[in-house]
């Protein structure tokens, strides 16, 4: 049986360190999913990220930016594949100021009507380095193990109006097979739960994102 993606794996991270400059030095860190962040510390203040840092996977990036003690500064871009941009968050301002949506997306916002100025919720970190490791929590259930055939999937992210993971909830399958299934919260990590929420003419509101995809049974 076919799933949406495979289940993670536990790794095992490393980090490693190079001279950049007289003041500062390059850090190497496996992240999540096997990613590369490659951070710059000063000396001075060591194991505290400041100025530029680049996530890659094998040569391909997929995000660049700044920190400043510690933190992600000001803005960063985040790739889906070799010079394929998409998404632009600036960590200071709170504001994302470019986001390109995939095909798989949708969205519901509640209370909406002819004429309303909408601007929809959004993943921080776009999908290669952030919104892919909320759909490896996906698992269909085993009854479908009896269903052959090619299944509709949602994965339904609900977003509150401060643009946190409050529920996460699936949907497998259509007519008298249709499930629907909660996905413990407890399962994310901090970073799992960071949203751009949902503006409704101007003000920030819940909302749902929602992921679609296939799950093939033979």
């Amino acid at each position: 049986m076919k799933t949406l993606a495979s289940l993670l794996l536990s790794l095992i991270c490393f980090s490693a360190s190079a001279q950049k400059s007289d003041s500062t030095r390059t850090h190497f860190r496996i992240i999540r999913g096997g990613m590369i962040e490659h951070s710059t510390e000063l000396k001075s203040k060591r194991y505290v990220k400041n100025g530029e840092s680049e996530i890659k996977t094998g040569r391909i990036l997929l995000a660049a930016g700044l920190y400043k003690d510690g933190e992600r500064y000001g803005r960063w871009r985040f790739f889906n594949g070799p010079d394929s941009l998409e998404q632009v968050y600036n960590y200071t301002t709170k504001k994302l100021e470019y986001n390109h949506s995939g095909k798989n997306m949708a969205y519901e916002v509640d209370s909406t009507k002819s004429g309303d100025k909408i601007i929809y919720p959004a993943k921080i970190g776009g999908y290669s380095t952030s919104l892919r490791f909320l759909v490896k929590e996906f698992s269909p259930s085993k009854e479908f193990r009896s269903y052959a055939g090619v299944h509709t999937v949602f994965l339904i992210f609900h977003i509150d109006k401060h643009g946190k993971l409050i529920k996460y909830e699936t949907e497998t399958g259509g007519g008298s097979i249709k499930r629907t299934e909660e996905i413990p919260l407890s399962k994310m990590r901090p970073e799992d739960f960071d949203f751009v929420p949902a503006y409704l003419n101007g003000k920030p509101v819940a909302s749902r994102l929602i992921f679609e995809g296939k799950l093939t049974v033979k």
